[in-house]
């Protein structure tokens, strides 16, 4: 019966050394679980701040826009005449291509090809 108690015993301290493994394995995927869920969290708030970023950027693009649409607005509203070109501005008398342009006799109204070669 010594050979049965001894048996038993070391069937024993192998059972409670494999049952202490398997709460360790177990408390160590808990573990990791947890450590996923607080990743997963952590990836969420990094997310919701890219997205206001986002939202930020989108807005300064929409006011850097309207802001230059203003401005170019304005530039256009105070920019000079169209008689500024076809004045000269350094002596206020009118271009040389204005001049041209006044003058109906300088146009050319139909043009026709004629061929060099003679015909035969």
């Amino acid at each position: 019966m010594s050979d049965l108690t001894n048996k038993d015993a070391e069937q024993d301290t192998k059972l409670a050394v494999l049952e202490s493994t398997v709460d360790n394995a177990i408390r160590r995927i808990e573990m990791v679980h947890q450590r996923i869920d607080r990743e997963k969290e952590e990836a969420e708030t990094l997310r919701q701040r890219v997205r206001k970023l986002e939202m930020w950027v989108a807005g300064a693009a929409a006011i850097t826009s309207a802001a230059i649409t203003i401005i170019g607005l304005a530039i256009a509203a105070d920019s000079r005449p169209a008689h500024a070109f076809v004045e000269n501005s350094l002596s206020n008398e009118p271009c040389a291509t204005h001049e041209l342009a006044s003058k109906p006799s300088d146009y050319v109204e139909e043009l026709s090809i004629q061929d060099n070669e003679p015909t035969k």
